[in-house]
């Protein structure tokens, strides 16, 4: 962080400094006095003596080119110019207006014609005595004198009076009366007995009384926040003007407890404000220290207990905050064993969703760990915001025990990227769920090439009887995947050597009832012209079907389930 300039300091008098000059004036005293009790405190090479020199000669420079001469009058424990206090310091150990004036300076007149070395030389005379109140080292009159500045000059007594050196003001009325008050009578005496306590009953507190009491409480904490707001200001402005070296531990300390406090107080909207001030102050590491804390469970603790258990929808304040919310303390929260309430569980996978894509390989390695709700929905996020991760998240969810999770699989590969897993889709045909088996073979019909026309065959021939809906879906994928392959296979079922129409078997129907949803995908008017043939031959229930796939043939909907 760059070190800025701080402001003068507001003079505590009845008539604070206000005319240009006496502001003016009022910087060169208090680079001075800070400088000089620099050289107390800090080697002659440090930085902050560097920065502070650096500000008294700036200041110096400016004032008398832009005023000209300062003429300072010395007072007891303050400077003034031109009848205005620039300057009041009523410790005696750090007040430079109280060195001056004990050695016997009345006035100290700066020249426009002065030099830095000799501001230098009396920064040095006036920091000699500020090692100690009396030494053996000459006093300031004589050092100045010796010095034979050309550009300052002095005014000066030979000495002091002590009504002179500590001027104390007088008591004002209301302090007088307390001096002058007597405790009342009787007040050493022992306390009056008190009387036997009633027994503990419950009462009811009026709901007026309780309002009271919680605005009560809202407006304090509201003003602590407040106060720690701008305790944080002023002391990174500190950091910026001193340029305090970073990293910095007991920055980061410091704004690492005030964080945690104001989460458990619930001041969200405090902790926001806290993170952009030190973002606009330029302290990156220090706001990123801060940010890290937010990422472990006690956080996430703090954060979610602001929110009340049934709500349905995060509050404005904490939405800024999800993206910086520990990731792995929210999948710990949901997984079954947690015992996690479902409004809760909403909200943290609002979270977790909010990390992705970001996080997409720490929700990876858990997935299978959740519940199949929870698992679908976090499948479909990583889907949605990461679609490159497509293929591993349908690896996952293909050799899942939950039939909704394979579904969901097969939903993440149609999305995936790059070439088409046929195999392990094939292997799917042969799946425990129905709805499984009909979803890989509508895939298959639309990725696959000659190599899943075995399969998918093999499924239709075996030894026995399909449902209608997974017939049709294999028809489908056959005449989809090669027209002139399954139209040789679709003669053949539609025309068996067994009686036609009458006496067929359960699989020789499940045959003719995929031919005929494959032959609504074969291109040309023989197909048409054959499913009609067979809507006028066919039994009642080979008559709908074949009616319902000409009218989706019709419509150009060949994808769409029978109605």
């Amino acid at each position: 962080m760059a070190p800025v300039r701080s402001p003068p300091a507001a003079v505590p008098a009845e008539r604070p400094a206000a005319s240009p000059v006496a502001q003016a004036a009022a910087g060169v005293l208090l680079a001075l006095s800070r400088a000089a009790r620099s050289f107390v405190l800090y080697d002659a090479g440090n930085a902050v003596v560097r920065q502070l020199l650096a500000d008294y000669r700036d200041r110096a420079r400016d004032a008398l080119s832009a005023f000209g001469a300062l003429a300072i009058e010395v007072r007891p424990f303050e400077l003034a110019v031109a009848g205005e206090v620039v300057y009041r310091e009523p410790d005696r150990e750090k007040s430079l207006a109280f060195r001056l004036f004990r050695d016997g300076v009345r006035r100290l007149t700066l020249q426009p014609s002065v030099s830095w070395d000799e501001l230098l030389q009396l920064l040095q005379i006036l920091a000699v005595r500020y090692t100690a109140v009396r030494q053996q080292e000459e006093d300031i009159v004589t050092l100045l004198r010796k010095a034979e500045f050309g550009g300052i000059t002095i005014e000066a007594v030979e000495g002091f009076t002590p009504s002179e050196e500590n001027p104390e003001p007088e008591l004002d009325e209301q302090a007088q009366r307390a001096a002058r008050a007597q405790p009342p009578a009787g007040w050493d005496t022992p306390l009056p007995r008190l009387p036997q306590p009633a027994p503990i009953a419950f009462r009811e507190v009026p709901e007026a009384e309780l309002a009271a009491l919680r605005a009560q409480a809202s407006d304090e904490q509201e003003a602590v926040a407040e106060l720690a707001l701008s305790l944080a200001r002023d002391l990174l402005a500190e950091a910026s003007r001193a340029g305090w070296p970073l990293p910095n531990p007991d920055l980061s300390a410091f704004f690492a407890e005030l964080r945690d406090a104001l989460l458990a107080d619930g001041e969200l909207e405090s902790l926001r404000r806290l993170i952009d001030l030190i973002g606009d102050t330029g302290g990156g590491e220090l706001r990123e220290a801060t940010l890290r804390g937010l990422g472990d469970a006690r956080t996430l603790d703090l954060v979610l207990a602001s929110v009340p258990e049934d709500a349905a929808q995060l509050p404005p304040a904490l939405v800024p905050f999800l993206p910086l919310l520990g990731i792995e303390a929210a999948l710990d929260r949901l997984l079954p064993d947690a015992g996690t309430s479902e409004p809760r569980q909403r909200l943290l996978l609002r979270i977790v969703l909010a990390r992705l894509p970001r996080e997409a390989d720490a929700v990876l390695a858990r997935l299978s760990a959740f519940d199949p709700r929870l698992a679908r929905e976090l499948a479909r996020g990583i889907v949605a915001r990461a679609p490159e991760r497509a293929s591993e998240v349908a690896r996952q969810l293909l050799g899942q025990q939950d039939a909704a999770l394979r579904l969901e699989g097969l939903a993440a590969l149609e999305r995936a990227s790059g070439a088409f897993p046929l195999r392990p889709v094939c292997d799917l045909l042969t799946d425990p769920a129905l709805p499984v088996r009909v979803r890989a073979a509508e895939l298959l019909g639309r990725h696959g090439d000659a190599a899943v026309l075995e399969p998918l065959r093999a499924q239709l021939e075996g030894k026995r009887e399909l449902p209608p809906e997974e017939a049709e879906a294999l028809g489908r994928a056959l005449a989809q995947v090669s027209p002139i392959f399954a139209g040789r296979l679709f003669a053949g079922w539609l025309d068996p050597k067994a009686r036609f129409l009458r006496g067929l078997s359960a699989q020789q129907r499940t045959l003719q009832w995929a031919a005929v949803a494959g032959e609504g995908e074969l291109p040309g008017p023989e197909a048409e012209a054959l499913l009609a043939g067979l809507a006028e031959r066919g039994e009642p229930e080979l008559r709908r079907h074949c009616l319902a796939v000409l009218a989706r043939r019709r419509k150009g909907a060949g994808h769409a389930g029978a109605p």
